[in-house]
């Protein structure tokens, strides 16, 4: 059989970097077949889509040795919508797609609105784009792209933006159109569950961007399992298991390691209940304002000193526009936030940074050097601290967040996995006594995410209280101290993770993906329940 697309031999470097991304790699794609591309964070997996879709060299600039076959109609959803609109509203940037297919302007209208509704959109067509929540621009660009009827698909991410409902929305909406249009799809995800079970190929990276496995999805995780763990790479919870096999079988492995584990967090849960703190940021009657939407009326927060607190909620239900409050980057409209007992207005911005630090969802608003060196001395360079101390500090956490062969690079030059680190390494140059996390593991593989978190448990445990926005109920299962779940303009939750989770009403109720131990133990019940 022909190759719909294929690529022989390929390397490529970025002008910048003296090494490749890619190195040696062979593949060949049949049309209509599914294929992941897995590897860990920095292993070339965006640069290959990128090749295979005619970006690169044509419009990012690389040298690229070896043979390409391309087909001419592609579309591709990157990991930051923002960097593919080119329009103000949604309507418009839709229309745009559909324009370059030469669909006319009185049809655009009625395929506008089937393709908002396809992904979820549920928004106004004339809404402007900077006002959207990530989730929705992510919904945003899968319309744009699926106005285009591409040949290929390529997803860099598709979901990464998305609530837990939302990803498994995505997921299954791409599947079936998968199949009822015998569509060819190339996929790169961290998140594995819900889209592994239904491609025809795993292709798999190793640090160096060379291919070391190419095949069906069971035998690559049966085969590279321990390979994949070395690397870091994020592997399925369930698959290649049955998962009604496993709340069958209570002597299953993982069966078994489900109730351990929530037994372990019960066994957290209740000694974290008993702790009573100081607290170190509260609310009155605050409103979550973005622009000019009014997202949540009478927010009343306590939080204590020295904790981890998740806060967690549908796309657009106010969780990045909190943090943003609380560092003043939306002006607080009504209602009051204390610091400290301190009104934050009386705070100077100084005085308030040296308190708390911010790490964007966006990492690269907040670069401004030319080398990923300079961006993390650039605050203790700003506080004049000595050369030497600068040094030291920099070069530990560029070993830290394994950056150290990036040094001298430009942080826009970074894979996504990379800036976010690099954010993150920014703030913790400093011994802030509050650091507020707008998704801080997002687009990072499993080694570097669990590093990343292991630093800020060592931060914790000094002292510093960690607020953290995230999409990752296992994350929040593993630290959160408290959670503040957000729905739809109110706040509805307070409480300890385990709570939560444990809690049927609510978690049916606000449509939460749990972790696997909790729906372990309620599916177990019930099985237990029918054989009597």
């Amino acid at each position: 059989m022909d190759s719909f697309l294929a690529c022989s031999n390929l390397t490529v470097r970025f002008y910048e970097q003296p090494n490749p991304v890619l190195h040696q790699v062979s593949l060949s794609i049949q049309k209509g077949e599914k294929v992941l591309i897995l590897g860990p964070s920095g292993s070339g997996k965006s640069t290959l889509i990128s090749v295979l879709a005619g970006i690169i060299p044509e419009h990012m600039e690389a040298d690229v040795q070896g043979e390409v076959m391309l087909q001419r109609h592609t579309g591709v959803m990157f990991q930051d919508p923002d960097a593919q609109f080119c329009m103000h509203r949604v309507n418009e940037e839709i229309a745009f797609s559909l324009e370059n297919r030469s669909v006319p302007r009185e049809e655009m209208d009625d395929i506008i609105q089937h393709l908002m509704q396809k992904v979820q959109l549920d928004v106004a067509p004339n809404r402007d784009i900077h006002t959207l929540s990530g989730g929705m621009k992510q919904r945003l660009a899968l319309a744009c792209l699926l106005a285009l009827e591409p040949d290929v698909l390529f997803f860099d991410e598709p979901t990464a933006q998305l609530d837990p409902a939302g990803r498994m929305e995505v997921f299954q909406l791409l599947q079936q159109l998968s199949v009822d249009q015998d569509q060819t799809m190339i996929f790169v995800e961290h998140v594995l569950d819900g889209v592994i079970e239904w491609m025809d190929r795993v292709i798999l990276l190793d640090h160096q961007g060379r291919i070391i496995a190419d095949g069906l999805p069971k035998d690559v995780m049966k085969a590279f399992g321990e390979e994949m763990k070395e690397a870091g790479i994020w592997r399925p919870k369930i698959f290649p298991e049955k998962w009604s096999t496993v709340v069958q079988d209570p002597f299953h492995p993982l069966s078994q390691t489900l109730m351990q584990t929530f037994e372990a967090r019960k066994e957290r849960h209740e000694k974290v209940s008993s702790i009573d703190g100081e607290t170190i940021l509260r609310t009155e009657h605050l409103q979550l304002s973005y622009g000019k939407k009014r997202i949540i009326d009478d927010l009343q927060l306590d939080i204590k000193a020295g904790d981890w607190v998740a806060i967690i909620g549908e796309n657009g239900s106010g969780k990045s526009t909190f943090l943003k409050h609380v560092i003043r980057l939306e002006p607080l409209k009504k209602g009051h936030i204390f610091l400290k007992e301190k009104h934050l207005k009386k705070w100077s911005d100084r005085s308030l940074y040296e308190e708390a630090g911010f790490v964007f969802q966006n990492p690269e608003l907040q670069f401004i050097q030319d080398t990923v060196f300079d961006e993390i001395a650039f605050g203790g360079r700003q506080r004049n601290w000595p050369e030497s101390v600068v040094q030291e500090k920099t070069n530990q956490l560029l070993v830290e967040f394994g950056l150290e062969k990036h040094a001298n690079a430009h942080p826009f030059t970074l894979s996504l996995g990379q800036k976010r680190r690099l954010s993150v390494a920014t703030m913790l140059l400093f011994d802030q006594d509050v650091l507020l996390l707008d998704e801080p593991t997002f687009g990072q593989d499993e080694k570097t995410a669990k590093e990343l978190i292991r630093r800020l448990k060592e931060r914790q445990r000094q002292g510093t209280t960690i607020i953290m926005v995230t999409h990752d109920m296992e994350l929040v299962d593993a630290c959160a101290d408290q959670v503040l779940l957000f729905h739809q303009g109110e706040h509805v939750y307070d409480g300890t993770p385990f709570d939560l989770f444990s809690n049927q009403e609510l978690v049916n109720g606000y449509q939460l993906r749990v972790p696997l131990h909790y729906r372990y133990v309620v599916e177990r019940k019930e099985v237990l329940t029918l054989a009597k």
